[in-house]
This record gives structure tokens, C-alpha cells and sequence, in this order.
């Protein structure tokens, strides 16, 4: 009997301690994606390279602001073909990691503004994603459309990760935008999590969504492939990568699928998450020169 009792105390124990680090694994697992999807709103600090504009090599390169109290930071450089471009970088970033894409374009003659969304780089704010973000793009509009250089019937716009899901948001509604460049970016915030925290179900999907909870990215009124049909019949080019593990080539296609035509995808071959001049820097230019080439020779109507 004292033996029985003793069995039944080490299974006890036992049961004790398998419940307490299945408990610690499940907080773990929670922790560590209610953390990798918080990281969205977490400023990092601004490029080096923002406080050295003349290094980027750019000719009439301008430290520009804007927006209510000039709060939101750029870089512009004036146009030589009445056509202008908002360029929008990703999340934990700043205007410094379109560089490329500044360079490119505004090579071809086109204006660039390429800006700091707020709370990042050297823009004031809070990182929300939000309402914010689609005023911050309005701001940025409003700013070029009153330009001397800048016909405001000739803008465009390019998107890069998180700033290709605020950028399609904002171009379906926005007329001004006439041509409209996507890179890396997801249909959906829904589909991104799922992509990323499906390994334990709803323990590691439940605390991602929460995380941006204060924002309004998982609305699926507002996922881009539910907007990007309402660009039409604006061109769109949508952008991503065969080696891309953060938005896949899966979801790439998915936003490509809900766009209406007049559309094109270009998957490039061996890419990651990356700005694509690194992988094929003549074929990133010259398709960008020629998918802009319109807003240049005519005006869009």
C-alpha cells in the first residue's frame, strides 16, 4: 500500500511537471510571436546615411518636410519630365533602404519623394499603420501635386512591404495616383499571419494578432487584395521574389489575383525580401523606367 502511494505521488509530481512545461512551452511559443508581430511598431534608428544626404551621390538630392507642422522627413529630387513619384519603404526602416529606387528613377528624369512614414526615421509620430499612414500618403500627394515641376496629373507611386499594403490602401481611393508599383507585398495581413505563426494554431496565430490589435491591419475591408481591384483602370506592376521567405511568391500572386487588368508580375528569380537592384539591377531599371514611361510622355486621364 505504502508502495502504491508512493507510485501515485511520483506520478503526481510527475503530471505536475509535464503540466508546468507544457504551460512554459505554450507561454514561450505565444511570447515569441506576440513579439516578432509587435516588432512592427518598434522604431529602429534612423540610417546614418540620412544625416550625409550628399553621400548618397544623388544630383539636387533635397532634405524636404511636410505635412501638418512639417512633421513627416524626405528626400526629393525635382523632376525633369513634369512626372513625380512617392516612393514608401517597409516596416524597421526608413527612406534610406529605397536608395536604389530613388536613384533609378529620378535618373530617368523623373521626381522622387521618397519619406519616413512617422514614428520612423526622422518623421515625428507614433507607428500605428493605420488612419496615420493614409494621411501621411495624403500629405506626401499634396505636396507634389503643388510642386512648380510636377504635373499633378502625372504621379505615381511605389510600394515596398509594408509600404506597398499602406500604398495600394490608399491608391484605390486616391485618383491622383495613375500608375502604381508593388513590392513584397502581402494580399492581406490575415494571409501574412497565417503564412508565418500557423506552426501551433491559434497559440502562435492568436497572440501575432493581438500584437496589432491597436491597429487596423487585420480589417478585411482594408487588406489590399480587397482595394487593389478599384485601382483599375490605372497599370499596375506588381514585384516579388522566387527566394522571398517573409511575403512568399504564393501571396505575391494572390495580390496579383485579385488586381483587375490592366496589370503585370514579375517574380524575380532568386530574390528575397530585398530591393531587386541588388539581384538584377539592369532589368529592375529598365522595367520600372518603362512601367513609369506613360506618366512622362502623356497626360493620364
Amino acid at each position: 500500500m505504502i508502495s502504491g502511494m508512493r507510485i501515485g505521488r511520483t506520478a503526481f509530481a510527475l503530471g505536475i511537471i509535464g503540466l508546468s512545461t507544457a504551460l512554459g512551452l505554450a507561454a514561450l511559443i505565444a511570447e515569441r510571436n506576440y513579439h516578432a508581430s509587435r516588432s512592427l511598431f518598434e522604431p529602429e534608428p534612423a540610417a546614418l546615411l540620412q544625416q550625409h544626404a550628399q553621400d548618397t551621390g544623388i544630383p539636387d538630392l533635397q532634405e524636404v518636410s511636410f505635412g501638418a507642422g512639417g512633421r513627416l522627413a524626405g528626400w526629393y529630387v525635382p523632376s525633369r519630365n513634369r512626372a513625380a513619384i512617392v516612393v514608401a519603404h517597409g516596416t524597421n526602416d526608413d527612406r534610406a533602404s529605397m536608395l536604389a529606387e530613388l536613384r533609378l528613377l529620378s535618373a530617368a528624369g523623373f521626381g522622387v519623394l521618397a519619406f519616413d512614414w512617422p514614428g520612423l526615421g526622422r518623421s515625428q509620430g507614433e507607428i500605428r499603420w493605420d488612419a496615420g499612414a493614409q494621411r501621411a500618403l495624403a500629405a506626401a500627394y499634396d505636396w507634389l501635386a503643388a510642386r512648380s515641376d510636377v504635373d499633378p496629373d502625372r504621379l505615381g507611386g511605389l510600394g515596398f512591404s509594408m509600404g506597398g499594403v499602406m500604398l495600394a490602401r490608399f491608391a484605390a481611393t486616391d485618383a491622383r495616383v495613375k500608375a502604381l508599383v508593388l513590392e513584397g507585398t502581402p494580399p492581406s495581413y490575415e494571409a501574412y499571419i497565417r503564412c508565418h505563426n500557423h506552426r501551433w494554431g491559434r497559440l502562435s496565430e492568436w497572440p501575432a494578432r493581438w500584437a496589432v490589435r491597436h491597429s487596423d491591419l487585420l480589417n478585411p475591408a482594408l487588406a489590399p487584395a480587397a482595394l487593389i481591384g478599384a485601382f483599375a483602370p490605372r497599370p499596375l506592376l506588381i514585384i516579388g521574389g522566387s527566394a522571398d521567405r517573409e511575403v512568399p511568391e504564393a501571396l505575391v500572386r494572390e495580390l496579383y489575383a485579385a488586381a483587375h487588368k490592366p496589370k503585370a508580375l514579375w517574380i524575380v528569380p532568386g530574390a528575397g525580401h530585398v530591393h531587386y537592384s541588388s539581384m538584377v539591377p539592369e532589368e529592375y531599371a529598365q522595367r520600372l523606367r518603362q512601367f513609369y514611361a506613360s506618366l512622362a510622355t502623356h497626360n493620364a486621364s
